[in-house]
C-alpha cells in the first residue's frame, strides 16, 4: 500500500466513523429527550398504584357483608383493620406519583381530593371497628364503610380513565417516535454497509502488504522478517516462563547442481515441494520461514532439545524419502539441519540462530544429510 492510497482512504474511514457517530448520538438523544418528556414519569408504577386498589373497594364491600352476619368475629375485624391499613399507604402511593408525572394538577385534583376525604375519615373508621370488637353494633360501620367505597370506587374510576387516555397519547408519539429512530438507524446501516467496503478494501490491501512484506511469494511460507517478529515474542515469553525454545536451521544438499542441470522452473517447484513437506511435519505452534535461496529455519517454542531432534529428524527423513514425482525432476533431495535450544546467555534471535548456523555448517562439513545439535 502506497502513501497517496493510504491517506485518502484513512480520511475517508475517519470521516464515515465521524458521521455515524453524530449521527448515532443525534437519535440517542432524541430518543432520550422523548422518552424523559413522555416516559419519564413513570406510568408502570403509577398504573400499578391505581390498579392495586381498586381490589380495595371490592374487599371492603365484601368485608362490611360479613359484618352484617357475624359482626364479632376476631378474624374478619383482624383482615378489616389492616385493609383499613393498607388504603391510606396506596392513596399516599398514588399521590406521590401523580405529583412525579406530568399531568395538570387539575386533571387529577378532584379525584385527589376524594381519596384525601377516604383517608381523613380512616381513623374515624378504626376507632368504630374497636366498639364493634367490644359489642357495639356494626350499622354505624357498614353506612361509614359503604360511604368510603363509594369514594374510593369513584376517584380510582377517574384516575383510571386519565391514565389510560395519557396512554393512548403516548402510544401515538411513541409511534411516530418508532418511525424515525427507523429512518434513523436505516441511515446508519447505509452508512455502515459503505464502511464495510472500504475496510474490505483496506484488508484486501493491508493483505497484500503482508504478503509482500513477511511472506516468501514462491514458497508461501513466512521470511526473514516474519521470523524476526515472531522470535522477538517468543524471547520474552521464554524469559517470562522459563521455558524452552529451540532453532533449526536447514539447507538443502547440492541444490544448486537441480538449477544448473534442470533449469530455475524446475528448482522453483523443488522449493515448493520442500515447503508443503517442511509444514506437513512440523507442529501447529512451530514457526517456519524461508530465509533466503534453499535456507529455511522453523523456530519450535516451548520445546527442548529432545523435542526439537525428534521433530528436526521427521523433516529429514521425510525429505530424503520425497520421490521423483513429487520433486518433478529426476534426483533425491537431502536436506542438512542444524539444531540449537536457547540456553540463558541467548537473549536474542541472531545468538541461537548464529548456534544453529554453526550446528548447520558442521553437518554440512561431515556428509550433509544429517542433524547437528549445537
Amino acid at each position: 500500500m502506497n502513501l497517496r492510497f493510504n491517506r485518502p482512504l484513512g480520511w475517508q474511514l475517519g470521516l464515515g466513523f465521524t458521521l455515524l457517530a453524530g449521527i448515532c448520538a443525534i437519535a440517542a438523544g432524541i430518543y432520550l429527550y422523548q422518552v424523559r418528556q413522555q416516559l419519564g414519569s413513570n406510568y408502570t408504577a403509577l398504573v400499578a398504584d391505581v390498579i392495586r386498589p381498586q381490589l380495595h373497594t371490592a374487599l371492603l364491600r365484601s368485608t362490611l357483608n360479613e359484618f352484617r352476619e357475624d359482626p364479632q368475629d376476631s378474624e374478619l375485624i383482624e383482615r378489616f383493620d389492616n385493609l383499613l391499613w393498607r388504603i391510606p399507604q396506596h392513596i399516599e402511593g398514588i399521590s406521590f406519583g401523580l405529583s412525579k408525572n406530568r399531568f395538570a394538577p387539575a386533571e387529577y385534583r378532584s379525584s385527589l381530593n376524594r381519596l384525601r376525604r377516604v383517608e381523613e375519615k380512616i381513623p374515624h373508621l378504626r376507632q368504630t371497628l374497636g366498639e364493634i370488637a367490644a359489642g357495639a353494633p356494626p350499622d354505624d360501620l357498614i353506612q361509614q364503610g359503604i360511604a368510603i367505597e363509594n369514594d374510593l370506587a369513584q376517584a380510582y374510576s377517574r384516575l383510571s380513565h386519565l391514565l389510560h387516555s395519557e396512554a393512548a397519547k403516548q402510544r401515538i408519539v411513541m409511534d411516530r417516535l418508532a418511525i424515525g429512530i427507523a429512518v434513523l438507524i436505516l441511515v446508519i446501516l447505509l452508512l455502515v454497509g459503505g464502511l464495510m467496503l472500504l475496510l474490505m478494501r483496506l484488508h484486501h490491501q493491508h493483505k497484500k502488504v503482508l504478503q509482500l512484506s513477511l511472506m516468501d511469494e514462491l514458497t508461501g511460507l513466512g521470511n526473514r522478517r516474519y521470523v524476526l517478529n515472531f522470535a522477538e515474542r517468543l524471547f520474552e515469553q521464554r524469559q517470562r516462563s522459563g521455558l524452552p525454545l529451540s532453532m533449526a536451521v536447514l539447507d538443502l544438499d547440492h541444490f544448486k547442481r537441480v538449477n544448473d542441470d534442470f533449469g530455475h522452473p524446475a528448482g522453483d517447484q523443488v522449493l515448493k515441494v520442500f515447503a508443503d513437506s517442511l509444514l506437513d511435519e512440523v507442529r501447529k505452534a512451530d514457526v517456519v520461514a524461508r530465509l533466503g535461496g534453499e535456507e529455511f529455519c522453523v523456530l519450535m517454542p516451548e520445546t527442548d532439545a529432545e523435542g526439537a531432534l525428534e521433530v528436526v529428524e521427521r523433516i529429514r527423513h521425510r525429505v530424503a524419502t520425497l520421490s521423483h514425482q513429487e520433486l518433478g525432476v529426476p534426483v533425491g533431495l537431502t536436506v542438512s539441519l542444524g539444531l540449537a535450544t536457547a540456553v540463558n546467555h541467548d537473549a536474542s534471535f541472531d545468538q541461537l540462530y548464529s548456534r544453529a548456523d554453526r550446528a548447520l555448517y558442521q553437518a554440512k562439513t561431515q556428509g550433509r544429510n544429517r542433524v547437528v545439535v549445537d
